[in-house]
């Protein structure tokens, strides 16, 4: 990456923010609120991991953790954050009477936002998005197209695809392996050679263990014709879905990982993380924080071969 290269991704970073915190500081606010860290960091993480699994399964890459892969990486990082904003923009735009019944809290929903102005904010931070990308590589401009293709298509018409069963988290973990496949590429391998188990760990198991975000959705889903599981089978049976997808999450990362202390070690926060999504009342971010450390952990032990 050349050094301008370098400035234009810092300025189209840190500029945008602070232009609108001076035109319009109400707007920034409430889209800073509504960002959703732990599914940005759940991106991140899986772009980690992507670059983690060629170095583990590489017999040279020594040279590989330099400088330029950390600026691709986080420049990655910086277009994901500006992806969001316009995929949380789009989807709160159709999602509005559902998000009456389960999360009034949400900034057209409450009114404090001006609709138009909300959607161009959106838009505006697409471009940013492709424009960050743009000067970060082909790897992370594909990277960035594939991930917000997939997520427009997940949540607005014509396809909407969040309504269809099963399809719908298919997209969200679509959107998972492109990031670990950035993340593989960044750092030098070839898309060919992205390991057939780990892309399957992360486009099936992993994936469905990730229902337990409709879990708090469920009423305003049922109520707008969003059939995800919760609503198709219950919440209880919902939830013993998921915990099945759950511990075959955690038994395949395992066997991945191929550690024998790992097992016990993964028994433990497999325990937790069913413990969390099935206590009464349910609430997501004790579940969350568990799969987001999980996949924090795994990442880190693929530095470790």
């Amino acid at each position: 990456m050349t050094v301008f290269n370098g400035i234009a991704i810092l300025i189209l970073t840190i500029i945008p923010p602070l232009v609108l915190w001076r035109v319009n500081f109400n707007l920034l606010k409430e889209i800073l609120k509504d960002l959703r860290p732990l599914r940005i960091l759940h991106f991140f993480i899986l772009t980690l991991i992507g670059a983690h699994v060629y170095y583990h399964s590489a017999t040279d890459c020594s040279d590989d953790l330099n400088n330029d892969y950390i600026q691709q990486l986080l420049s990655f990082w910086a277009a994901l954050v500006y992806a969001a904003v316009f995929a949380i923009v789009s989807n709160n735009m159709e999602d509005i009477g559902a998000d009456k019944i389960s999360n009034p809290s949400r900034p057209l929903v409450k009114g404090t936002v001006d609709p138009r102005s909300y959607l161009k904010a959106g838009i505006s931070c697409q471009f940013i998005a492709l424009a960050i990308s743009s000067f970060s590589g082909w790897s992370v401009l594909f990277g960035i197209i594939g991930i917000s293709m997939g997520y427009y298509l997940y949540s607005c018409p014509p396809l909407r695809l969040k309504r269809v069963p099963f399809l719908a988290k298919f997209m969200i973990g679509l959107n998972s392996f492109i990031a670990a496949l950035t993340g593989f590429t960044i750092i030098g391998g070839d898309p060919s050679e992205f390991p057939i188990t780990w892309a399957v760990f992360i486009l099936v198991p992993l994936s469905l263990a990730a229902n337990f975000i409709d879990l708090k959705d469920t009423e305003g889903d049922r109520a707008t014709g969003v059939q995800t599981l919760p609503v198709i089978f219950g919440e209880k049976k919902a939830k013993i879905i998921i915990a099945v997808f759950t511990v075959i999450t955690y038994g395949m990362a395992g066997v991945l990982i191929n550690k024998l202390w790992l097992y016990p070690a993964g028994a433990i926060g497999l325990a937790f993380h069913l413990w969390f999504l099935f206590r009464e009342p349910f609430k997501e971010k004790p579940v969350f924080l568990i799969y987001i450390t999980s996949l924090l952990v795994l990442a880190v032990l693929l530095l470790f071969p």
